[in-house]
């Protein structure tokens, strides 16, 4: 009976473990990326006519904060990431160099371009690069 016993809580503490030491964070991982997702579908118009406000930019620099945060806490995150096909490391941080510039490109007073077709253009094949190796929908295009 006592083996039975033992058994039993070994089984609950091995499940627990995996459940919050690898599969929670990788849900946390994956919902930072939906964040980002809904940033950019929410602001398609006033991100790719650079007419977005300082206050987006803020929102923006915390979402890719928070995606970078969030693949810290997943373990082991290279081997995972080939295992569940998530983005590998290097994709995950120049998409997130990426989306810095657009950040500053997407507000007229702080772009480089001042709001015109050029930086229209620059924002939109970057943010082209960011769905196909984030893997994410940041725009209304067909897929």
């Amino acid at each position: 009976m006592f083996l039975t016993i033992l058994a039993g809580v070994s089984v609950f503490v091995i499940g627990q473990f995996v459940l919050k030491l690898v599969l929670e964070p990788i849900v946390s991982f994956k919902e930072s990326l939906g964040a980002l997702s809904a940033f950019c579908l929410r602001h398609t118009a006033r991100i790719t006519n650079c007419a977005a406000t300082p206050d987006d930019r803020k929102e923006m620099h915390l979402v890719i904060s928070m995606i970078l945060v969030k693949k810290q806490g997943v373990p082991f995150y290279p081997a995972v990431a080939r295992l569940l096909w998530l983005p590998s490391e290097q994709d995950l941080i120049e998409s997130c160099r990426t989306l810095n510039y657009i950040s500053t490109e997407m507000v007229k007073e702080m772009s480089t371009h001042k709001g015109a077709i050029a930086g229209s253009r620059e924002i939109s094949e970057g943010l082209k690069e960011v769905s196909d190796k984030l893997g994410v929908r940041v725009d209304f295009s067909p897929s």
